[in-house]
């Protein structure tokens, strides 16, 4: 680590992310990682890609999520082609579902919104349309918004290309739990478990647990874990061609032949074990628009804790009163969409002094005077 011009605190898909952006501009970066790199969020989610709903979509996080959207598209061939590792990027077309004989007012707003999102287009079905694309949707289902051109890859094996790229470039990948920042000079220096770091910037990318940092800075770093647990099934049949959607819900194929069935949003500290209450609420509310869910078997459970910050938004930029210590976390459930151009917005602050998309509105500042949740 001696020599690195920036430290990456978090081995998650924005801290590699990164890493990678750094290098490519010839910066010196170091991931320190206490687990392994994906050993989060990043590593058990979905890996859907849509930049048309969630939080702050439309508003806020409007340009933030598009540019995530196209810097996907262009990292599929540009990663594999470095690394080797195919992480399965490709387009996977979604069925945004809905009961009763009115259209769904959040499914309205994405399809109006549709329109100011290059690479995507959107397409109401009635129910019969529906079952004819996917026989196995539920005869409740009376509508569908079809949103064409949406994108998904697996989030582990997208991490790890990140983390490989970045080391091809120059970057390095190293295991150490950090304890706190001082500042020495016109540097920081790290405090970890086996001793002190310096460096002239620091990336705080920890994820959830980037909340500590409120400890070794003295300000509020508002993020908190938000629980998620997926299930794995071995479905009979050939596999789902659509990403289905129904409220919070999903279900989607997976390269490995099995569907994915998700997800909670749990409040309940940094507990990651996955339970059987959320196995029976997950299958319970996937059946209601897939009943032959039922007839599948599990194979795995995964829980993993997201961070989302007190306002829901990512927390993106230089930490008020650290002249040289960024934050970039509290992406919530849009994680892996927004890591990449997350990431570029912190390598630009750091490289440039100002990112291409304004990120002003996600500063860590916002909180300096506010309660801290």
């Amino acid at each position: 680590m001696k020599g690195s011009d920036v430290v990456i605190v978090g081995g998650g898909a924005v801290g590699c992310a990164t890493a990678y952006f750094l290098a490519k501009e010839g910066v010196k970066a170091t991931v320190l990682e206490s687990n392994r790199v994906a050993y989060g969020a990043s590593g058990y989610a979905m890996g859907l890609l849509s930049p048309l709903s969630g939080v702050g979509i439309p508003g806020p996080l409007e340009e933030l999520s598009q540019e995530g959207f196209r810097m996907h598209r262009q990292l599929a061939g540009e990663l594999k082609e470095a690394t080797g590792i195919d992480y399965h990027a490709h387009p996977y077309d979604s069925l945004y579902l809905a009961f009763g004989d009115h259209r769904d007012g959040d499914l309205e707003a994405v399809d109006g919104y549709s329109g100011q999102v290059e690479g995507v287009s959107c397409q109401w079905l009635d129910g019969p349309q529906v079952r004819a694309l996917e026989s196995r949707v539920s005869d409740r289902v009376t509508k569908a918004l079809m949103v064409r051109g949406s994108w998904i890859l697996e989030a582990h094996e997208y991490t790890q290309a990140l983390a490989k790229a970045a080391e091809g470039l120059g970057a390095f990948v190293r295991h150490g739990e950090v304890q706190g920042l001082r500042k020495s000079g016109a540097n920081i220096e790290i405090r970890t478990e086996a001793g002190f770091i310096e460096a002239a910037k620091v990336v705080l990318a920890m994820g959830p647990w980037t909340g500590t940092a409120r400890e070794w800075l003295g300000l509020p770093i508002p993020v908190h874990p938000l629980k998620g647990q997926i299930l794995r099934l071995a479905f009979h049949g050939p596999p789902l061609h659509y990403t289905l959607h129904c409220g919070g819900n999903y279900a989607g194929s997976k390269p490995d032949g099995l569907v994915w069935i998700g997800t909670t949003e749990e409040t309940v500290g940094f507990d990651d074990r996955p339970t059987e209450e959320a196995r029976a609420q997950i299958m319970r509310e996937a059946a209601l628009f897939l009943p032959a869910i039922t007839r599948a078997y599990l194979v795995k459970q995964t829980a993993c804790l997201r961070p989302v910050s007190a306002d829901g938004l990512p927390i993106i930029g230089q930490v008020p009163g650290w002249d040289g210590v960024y934050c970039a976390t509290g992406a919530g459930r849009k994680g892996i969409l927004l890591s990449p151009s997350m990431a570029r917005a912190v390598t630009q602050l750091i490289t440039r002094g100002q990112s291409e998309v304004s990120v002003d509105l996600f500063s860590p500042a916002r909180f300096v005077h506010t309660p801290s949740g």
